[in-house]
């Protein structure tokens, strides 16, 4: 495919916008190069950053970080797409990604409709001049040529697993970890569910009357809620903190139990020796509540996919004691397809015995 170069200010911080006559039909992704945009006339092209002002791979707009299911919910409206602090941007340039700090998630390149970044595996922000994509002197051009993608259908995966992803995954989200601190779970976990076409919203850090770390909502459930519990001990809490929340939801705000969803969300599974599984197990047989185990490996194939946990079927995390493998039971029905991981024991994967 041909690339033409167009000029471009000296700055290199001018918005884009799209070349006359151009239509968006088609946006097709793939792991480590630009994504190709089709267009009404049958013409291709590399994507290309819009630098447009509103920068949604990096910000998201208040009404997506708060519960429109629970209005008086204490959300913390943190608006950063990235919880790592990977991104940045200068004087209206192009967002930069740090490739040391980026941890693989693709939540910033699943909010970029033009498909401009890709993973490689770090997120790159794609700048190229491009003849499609001319630089203008109005940034509303810029947010028009944004609006003319919101609709179009992207295809394509972004990242493919593997087990050396997989693994330098785990090891730069631990390194994230360790350097925000204890709001990247939460943080993490909220931007993850959002990516997958969930309504969520983070508890403000202090505020434990609404017990629930992330509050769930439209678009995806009608109500719900989950806890972000990372390290192989404190998950182990995490179905009886649920327990908890259900409990204020249903007493405090008037949540119908039986459409409730109740999820934790987890860098690891616990063993199996655990009480973690068999508490689930109870929980449902006893007070009718499936609580889900998603794991932010499980949520990451959704984002690099592009599917959204909407249109998996409604107890797919919910996994117990007689769950034989996670593996078979959640990631690969998310995929569709046999896991491209090997056997080797890694806890984000399957349930060590």
């Amino acid at each position: 495919m041909p690339q033409i170069f167009s000029r471009h200010s000296a700055a290199g911080v001018a918005p884009k916008t799209l070349k006359d006559g151009l239509v968006p039909v088609a946006v097709d992704v793939s792991p480590g190069r630009a994504a190709v945009v089709s267009f009404s006339d049958g013409s291709k092209s590399p994507s290309s950053c819009l630098r447009c002002a509103t920068a949604p791979c990096m910000a998201y707009a208040d009404a997506e970080v708060v519960s429109a299911s629970l209005p008086d919910f204490p959300a913390d409206r943190n608006p950063a797409v990235c919880p790592a602090g990977a991104m940045s941007r200068k004087d209206g340039s192009a967002p930069v990604v740090s490739p040391d700090a980026c941890m693989l998630c693709g939540v910033c390149a699943s909010r970029c409709q033009v498909g401009a970044i890709r993973m490689v595996p770090h997120a790159v922000v794609d700048d190229a001049q491009r003849d499609a994509f001319p630089e203008t002197d109005d940034p509303a051009e810029s947010l028009a040529a944004l609006e003319a993608f919101l609709s179009v259908p992207r295809t394509g995966d972004f990242l493919l697993e593997s087990d050396a992803l997989v693994d330098e995954m785990r090891s730069r989200l631990l390194a994230a970890w360790g350097r925000v601190g204890d709001r990247f779970p939460d943080h993490l976990a909220r931007n993850l569910l959002i990516a997958a076409g969930a309504g969520a919203a983070m508890r403000r850090k202090g505020d434990n009357a609404a017990r629930m770390d992330i509050a769930l909502g439209a678009p995806w459930p009608a109500f719900g809620c989950a806890e972000a519990e990372f390290g192989d001990v404190a998950v182990l809490d995490a179905p009886r903190d649920l327990m908890d929340d259900v409990a204020v939801s249903v007493g405090r705000f008037g949540k119908d139990q039986d459409t409730l969803v109740a999820l934790v969300v987890t860098d690891v599974l616990p063993n199996r020796r655990s009480e973690y599984w068999r508490i689930v197990q109870d929980v449902r047989e006893v007070l009718g509540v499936k609580i889900g185990t998603a794991t932010v490996l499980a949520l990451c194939l959704l984002v690099w996919r592009g599917k959204k946990i909407s249109d998996l079927p409604a107890d797919l995390f919910h996994v117990d004691v007689d769950t034989e493998s996670y593996r078979t039971a959640v990631l690969e029905p998310i995929l569709g397809r046999k896991l491209k991981i090997g056997s080797a024991p890694r806890p984000s994967v399957d349930v060590a015995k």
